[in-house]
Parts: C-alpha cells; sequence; structure tokens
C-alpha cells in the first residue's frame, strides 16, 4: 500500500511538472468524449489525470477530456496500463423528402376543445399494412410490453403519447442520467414513439401505433441534433435491460460497430430484450450498406418498404444470402418507412420517410404480438413475415413484412 501511494503521488508530480495547467485547460470545444481501458492500478492512475468520469463500464470509463488531459494519458500509456480511444459518434438515420402535412397543422375543432393539431389519418397506411386492414378507425394490444426508445427524446406532453410514458431519462446531458427528463427538440423521437405505441388520446381524435397499450420508456440518447455518444448509447441499452424492457428500438446508427454497444447489445440480449434497429438510408452504396447497431447479429434491422411494397433507392442493404438464416449485416425484415405519418414535437403530427420510421413499424408489432420472451417473438415475426419485393430472403427486405395475421 505504502508503494501504491508514492507512486500515485510520483503521477501527480510528474503530470504537474510536464503539463502544468495545459491539463485542464481548454474551451469547451477543446474538449472530446473518450474511453479509456486498462488495469486496476492504471485506471485509477488515469482518473487522477482526467478526475470526474462520464460512464463506468467493465473494462474501463469514459469522460469529457481537455486536450492536456489527453496528452497526458497518452504518455503515461507507455509507463501504465490504460489505453485511450475516442468513443463513437452516431446519428439518428436521417429523414428522407422530409415534409409537413398541411392537414396537420389543422388547429382545433369540434367546439374548440384542448387539442391543438389533428392527424390527416388516425390510422396511416402503415399501421394499416401491418394491421392487414385498410379499413382498420383503431388499435390495440401491447399490453404488459415495455418498449425502450433510444432517440433524440419524446415530446411527453403529446396527448397521443402522455398516457404511454413509463420511464424518462436524458442520458446527454452533464449529470450522466437524468431521470424524470426526456425533452425532444428534435421531433425524431416523437415520431419514432408514435409510431410504436401512440393511443389516439383520451379523445379518440389522434392517431394510433402499433400496439397503444404499450408502455414507453422514452431514453434520450440523441441531442437535438440528432448525434448521439456511443458510450451514452451503450449505458441507455443496459439500463432498458435492467429495468425490464422487452423491447429496445433504435432508429440511429453507424457505418461502424462501438464495442461499448456491441457489449451491451450482447448483455441486453442476455438477459431476453428484444432489439429492433434502423437498416440505413444507405441504399445508393449497394449491398451491406447496412448501418449498426442493425448489422449486428443480435440486432433485428429493418429495411424500409412504400405503400406499394416497392423498396425505396436510400434503404440500405444487406448481405443477404438466401438461406433465411440471419447472420452479421443482413436485414431482416422491411416495413412501411415512406411518407409515414406519426406524432410530433409540441402536440403536432409529420410525415416523413426512412428506415427509422420503418423500424418502429416493427418494434410495435413485436409489442403486440409478444411471445413471453424475446426469442419466441423475433421467431414468430420471422414465421408470419410475407414476402415482398424480390422473391426468398433478398437483402433489401429479409424475411418480408410480418403483420397481424
Amino acid at each position: 500500500m505504502k508503494n501504491y501511494r508514492i507512486m500515485i503521488v510520483a503521477v501527480i508530480a510528474f503530470i504537474g511538472l510536464s503539463f502544468g495547467a495545459m491539463v485542464f485547460a481548454g474551451n469547451e470545444s477543446d474538449f472530446g468524449r473518450y474511453f479509456i481501458s486498462g488495469s486496476d492500478f492504471g485506471l485509477d492512475v488515469a482518473k487522477i489525470v482526467v478526475g470526474e468520469s462520464r460512464h463506468e463500464f467493465k473494462n474501463g470509463f469514459t469522460g469529457d477530456f481537455a486536450i492536456g488531459q489527453v496528452k497526458a494519458l497518452e504518455v503515461l500509456s507507455g509507463i501504465f496500463d490504460i489505453s485511450i480511444e475516442p468513443v463513437d459518434i452516431y446519428y439518428v438515420i436521417k429523414e428522407q423528402d422530409d415534409v409537413l402535412s398541411d392537414k396537420a397543422f389543422d388547429k382545433a375543432r369540434n367546439g374548440g376543445g384542448t387539442r391543438a393539431y389533428f392527424p390527416s389519418d388516425r390510422t396511416p397506411w402503415g399501421i394499416e399494412k401491418i394491421y392487414n386492414n385498410s379499413s382498420i378507425v383503431s388499435t390495440s394490444g401491447g399490453l404488459g410490453a415495455d418498449v425502450a426508445v433510444l432517440d433524440t427524446g419524446v415530446y411527453k406532453n403529446h396527448p397521443d403519447l402522455s398516457r404511454r410514458i413509463g420511464q424518462c431519462k436524458d442520458f446527454t446531458g452533464r449529470i450522466a442520467v437524468k431521470d424524470g427528463s426526456c425533452n425532444d427538440k428534435n421531433g425524431h423521437g416523437t415520431h419514432v414513439a408514435g409510431t410504436i405505441l401512440a393511443d389516439g388520446g383520451t379523445d379518440n381524435l389522434g392517431i394510433y401505433g402499433i400496439a397503444p397499450e404499450a408502455k414507453l420508456f422514452a431514453y434520450k440518447v440523441c441531442g437535438n441534433s440528432g448525434s448521439c455518444w456511443a458510450d451514452d448509447i451503450a449505458v441507455a441499452i443496459r439500463t432498458a435491460a435492467d429495468n425490464g424492457a422487452e423491447i429496445i428500438s433504435m432508429s440511429l446508427g453507424s457505418d461502424t460497430e462501438s464495442s461499448l454497444i456491441r457489449d451491451a447489445i450482447f448483455y441486453a440480449v442476455s438477459n431476453d430484450v428484444l432489439i429492433v434497429a434502423a437498416a440505413g438510408n444507405d441504399g445508393v452504396d449497394g449491398s451491406g450498406s447496412i448501418d449498426y447497431p442493425g448489422a449486428n447479429i443480435n440486432v433485428v434491422a429493418v429495411g424500409a418498404i412504400d405503400k406499394n411494397e416497392d423498396v425505396p433507392y436510400w434503404s440500405s442493404l444487406g448481405l443477404n444470402n438466401g438461406d433465411y438464416v440471419i447472420t452479421e449485416k443482413e436485414v431482416e425484415f422491411g416495413a412501411p418507412g415512406v411518407a409515414v405519418e406519426s406524432t410530433w414535437i409540441n402536440g403536432n403530427y409529420n410525415i416523413i420517410s426512412g428506415t427509422s420510421m420503418a423500424t418502429p413499424h416493427i418494434s410495435g408489432l413485436a409489442a403486440k404480438l409478444w411471445q413471453g420472451n424475446s426469442a419466441d417473438t423475433r421467431t414468430y415475426l420471422q414465421s408470419i413475415a410475407r414476402d415482398i419485393f424480390s422473391v426468398g430472403d433478398d437483402p433489401a427486405t429479409g424475411f418480408g413484412l410480418p403483420f397481424v395475421q
């Protein structure tokens, strides 16, 4: 113990003499997010340099560090068992052909009630497609299922979502995890949540999602611009699993896989969570353009289709070989993702497109048709999928379109 203390003192002196004030100095723009891993002793030394961590992981920790701190750590990595690497940035899958619905802006009518906006269609075409019923006027199901939406947050006062909120957490702020805060200033997360479980509101004049009796874990992991740190996503995945979520829905992605997210996915799946994610909007890049985390073998990847069940050019493609066995970088399903109407911030509605919009159709269907565990639910969805687009297990839609039987 004495030698340990002497070593710590020596490290402090070394840092002070070598780097001085620059270790902790710097403007906000001079800071970056890093993951520090190593031995227990090495990590203790690293924390002397950087101070408090943001998130703790089994083999290290993350934090926002100044340039001077990073340089000091780089020098110390040659002395102690530590390594430092930048944390990956993910993004919500950018909308395609973003168009606001004119009808969505109609002010309150029918006597001027409390509702400020009305949808142009209470059961949009994607809902009708999943329910296999073009005449449906409302939806049902999802009771007992908790769905964690990891996105830009949720406008929790939306009349079609307010009764569905089970948890509300912000993983993006200065406080690493803030309960009761999940405010969406982007709209993306609110739109995704609506497709999964919007319940039409107390007046039944709003929009309906696939599983309106499910509960929503609204986890804000992406900032208002739509960028998301991988460590925040990883912690949110683990939190959802620990809090008993049946399903995690992620309409976000990156070309590369974060080890932090990969490990979190394995943890969640090991705890009986079904994870659904967008395939991505990089279809122009051809075969294998699918994004992570959707490309992970333990994740259900969803591509987009339009009303005619055609695949838009921008929907990312997997490496499917037609054997109906999902492996790494394969698309599993196709779902409605073109001109999808759903809930929006400030109680409004919006019509947008993307695999981000396709994903919640599958997440909602999983909640509605939950088979008691994640593995059986995934297998069941595969078994009821109708072949669409090209024949067989194709790279755009995989097994096809699952729907209510």
